[in-house]
């Protein structure tokens, strides 16, 4: 497989927004049967593209990279060819350097309100790509919006489906109204998407979720839906309500806590330590 197939491959499975792990020779030691530059593709289901030196070291290599793909670091390591698998009769080592790609997380936001407007600003920040939706065009209006801010006109739930939301997608539901915002969760949960959140009081909530359970979609699936939407800021203007919403998913994406930073760590007692009595 060449590098420009490879290439072409991984571009193609970052658009699609699948995480994969690309394995490449940095050096060689002893007669290795491949060249400083050879790569290898793993998804992250361990399947694979190009090889180094058959299956062997093709497995071991992409055994290394799934644990990659899992701890979501890259790094360097070494697999030793038998002679068999070498060029010459001493064997060889492959000293692979293994990076981890992630595709660009996508922002879906199904609503282009006040709230939308906010949110999509501050994560404009955050290294999100945004699209917006909303089936109002005065809303859906490109002169609110940043200029990096994919507007879409069209019906709300329908639009969500055709976006086909995977797992770097991450989607906020700020819609106008309770059965609007019913029928853009019903299409999100019935994506891959990593997060899914929804705004609303405690009663229009609690009527969704009652009325998706009656249609079917089972009680562990909404489960996962972040709804009421945010963290616990004490947010009351669509700013506040917007940075609660986007604190929330940079936890998530960080793998944070939320908790304050004060109550995680006592410097002052180390400094001085509190006198017992």
């Amino acid at each position: 497989m060449t590098s420009t197939s490879i290439y072409n491959e991984i571009q193609a499975l970052l658009k699609r927004g699948e995480r994969i792990a690309v394995a490449t020779v940095v050096k060689t030691i002893g007669a290795a049967p491949c060249g400083v530059g050879t790569k290898m593709l793993v998804r992250a289901d361990g399947t694979t593209s190009g090889s180094f030196a058959g299956t062997k070291v093709d497995t071991e290599v992409a055994e290394a990279a799934v644990q990659a793909l899992r701890e979501s670091r890259s790094s360097i390591t070494h697999v030793h060819l038998e002679p068999e698998q070498a060029v010459g009769s001493c064997g060889a080592t492959l000293e692979l350097f293994i990076e981890v790609l992630h595709p660009e997380p996508r922002m879906i936001i199904a609503g282009a309100g006040h709230v939308a407007q906010a949110l999509a600003r501050l994560a404009a920040q955050l290294d999100f790509r945004i699209v917006v939706v909303d089936d109002r065009r005065d809303l859906a209006d490109p002169q609110v919006f940043d200029d990096k801010v994919q507007l879409t006109f069209g019906d709300i739930p329908q639009t969500i489906r055709e976006l086909e939301p995977d797992e770097a997608s991450w989607i906020v539901i700020v819609t106008r109204g309770h059965h609007l915002d019913k029928d853009a969760l019903r299409a999100a949960l019935a994506t891959s998407a990593r997060y899914v959140g929804m705004i609303g009081s405690p009663g229009k909530i609690k009527n969704i979720f009652r009325n998706l359970l009656q249609e079917g979609i089972a009680r562990e699936r909404l489960a996962q839906v972040y709804s009421p939407i945010g963290l616990d800021l004490g947010a009351e203007t669509p700013a506040e309500i917007a940075l609660s919403i986007a604190a929330e998913m940079l936890m998530i994406r960080k793998h944070g806590s939320g908790a304050s930073l004060k109550t995680m760590h006592n410097f002052l007692d180390e400094v001085v330590p509190v006198e017992s009595k």
